[in-house]
């Protein structure tokens, strides 16, 4: 089965080297991304409920001190967890996890990447948002090829492949040493145009790890007979395209990779993909 990975076309000399980069979590544009917004957030609420029982201990021993019983006697420790007295929680009441749980979240960045693909190559919003406003490529990827798919597996040959689905309700972070894989494959319904497909591996089996802030770049390996097709936007001018083609097509491992422009509808919002 084919997905399309939008990029601008300074990338494509990546891709042609035969290599593709798994991104963390945290670098991704979206905050709700976990782990990074989930750990600040936990944090958030954690902090909030620590400052309300602090001021409620400072209440009780006032009162005592005074010889009365304070009012702040009666109130149950967990509402200052969830909001309900002082101040306003961050999240809807829920269990609050524990900073082993936060250190656990944070650890995913430095353990998983993602590679996130789209289910067409000629959503409108991708070709801006992606592929350098037209200016870049939609690359075909075969994501059921041999050479590109590991067997199942721990260790460094670990991969998990699904199609995120899209709800409202965030998944929850376990207290337990589990990793929720389900993190990886939710997102909110506004991103429902991009139909994600998602490659899940471990950053320790990159090929090639770069150095930069605030994450390393790790690339891993993409065989040419993964690529099946190379879509030019609508901005690409024709020498760059005529040079590209060239270029591919003088290996003999990229021969069977084809070529396609995208042009605007004259009358609609919409592409076409020709060649």
């Amino acid at each position: 089965m084919a997905y399309y990975k939008y990029i601008p076309r300074k990338r494509f000399a990546s891709l042609h080297s035969g290599l593709i980069r798994f991104t963390q979590p945290g670098a991704f544009n979206d905050p709700f991304e976990m782990p990074a917004f989930k750990a600040e957030e936990a944090e958030a609420v954690r902090r909030a409920g620590l400052a309300g029982l602090m001021g409620q201990t400072g209440a009780i021993m006032r009162g005592l001190m005074a010889g009365r019983i304070p009012e702040a006697a009666s109130i149950p420790p967990i509402l200052y967890w969830t909001g309900q007295v002082g101040a306003p929680a961050p999240r809807r009441p829920d269990p609050v996890p524990s900073e082993e749980a936060i250190e656990r979240i944070r650890r995913i960045d430095e353990t998983f990447g993602i590679l996130s693909l789209a289910g067409s190559a000629d959503n409108l919003l991708l070709w801006v948002h992606y592929a350098d406003e037209h200016r870049g490529l939609a690359v075909e990827i075969d994501v059921e090829d041999p050479a590109f798919t590991p067997s199942s597996g721990g260790g460094e040959r670990f991969q998990l492949a699904a199609p995120v689905r899209y709800v409202g309700e965030r998944p929850r972070i376990p207290e337990t040493n589990e990793i929720l894989f389900e993190h990886f494959f939710v997102k909110s319904p506004e991103w429902a145009y991009e139909r994600e497909f998602r490659i899940v591996r471990r950053l320790a089996s990159a090929a090639e790890t770069i150095a930069a802030k605030p994450y390393p770049v790790h690339l891993f390996p993409l065989p040419p007979s993964a690529i099946r097709q190379v879509i030019f936007g609508a901005r690409v001018t024709a020498e760059t395209r005529h040079r590209l083609i060239a270029r591919a097509r003088s290996e003999p491992l990229f021969r069977h990779v084809g070529f396609a422009q995208v042009t605007l509808d004259p009358r609609q919002f919409r592409v076409e993909i020709g060649e």
